[in-house]
């Protein structure tokens, strides 16, 4: 079970992700490590709301479970959700009450 949060995309098209899972056709990420009442699906594939460890200060990121064990980066898509579960856990990832506003997506892939 997981929270649901929506894709932002580049209004005229461009998709910098090297062909990462947010440049498919689906309308968002299920959040499976936020509670929520909802199962991962074509239209929002499983994701987790990470600590980004590799950048200055704390960072939070969405990466797809799809890719969790790869080397991922950002690709240029973001995503958002007006729930309040959401603004708690990227919260206690910045370490303030809450968070309002998107999170970079984590997945883009690149050959060795």
């Amino acid at each position: 079970m997981g929270l649901l949060v929506d894709l932002y995309r580049d209004v005229d098209g461009v998709d910098c992700t090297n062909r990462g899972v947010s440049s498919r056709n689906i309308k968002g990420f299920c959040v499976t490590n936020i509670e929520g009442p909802f199962e991962p699906c074509s239209e929002y594939p499983a994701a987790k709301l990470v600590k980004n460890e590799y950048t200055h200060g704390n960072t939070a990121t969405i990466v797809p479970e799809e890719v969790e064990d790869e080397w991922t980066m950002f690709g240029g898509n973001y995503a958002a959700s007006s729930d309040s579960r959401f603004s708690r856990a990227v919260g206690e990832i910045f370490g303030t009450f809450s968070f309002h506003g998107a999170i970079p997506i984590h997945d883009r892939v690149e050959a060795n």
